[in-house]
């Protein structure tokens, strides 16, 4: 038998993804969400780089209208976004001057 996917809400997905940029351990975070592997934070984290918080929403089953609709992102997501990056990348900064 195939091994069950386990599915991940929307909000837990926001929290990690958050934790993650403000420095948390990936392997922490694997350990208190019960992720099946740390890559999965590194897929979230790229998908709200590319789309926001948004992009983190199950997509599956809706409507080709209402897809289009959820990929426009509002100034504040984007804003959001953009934050999230600058503060990934000043870690990374931050941890090769070491």
């Amino acid at each position: 038998m195939g091994k069950k996917l386990k599915k991940y809400s929307y909000d837990e997905k926001v929290e990690v993804v958050k934790k993650y940029m403000e420095g948390y351990p990936s392997s922490r975070l694997v350990k208190e969400y019960d992720l099946t592997h740390r890559n999965r934070i590194y897929e979230w984290r790229d998908q709200v780089l590319k789309g926001g918080y948004e992009a983190l929403k199950d997509q599956r089953g809706s409507k080709k209208k209402d897809r289009h609709h959820a990929r426009e992102r509002s100034l504040e997501e984007e804003n959001e976004s953009l934050k999230l990056e600058v503060m990934y990348l000043k870690k990374l900064l931050d941890l090769q001057r070491r």
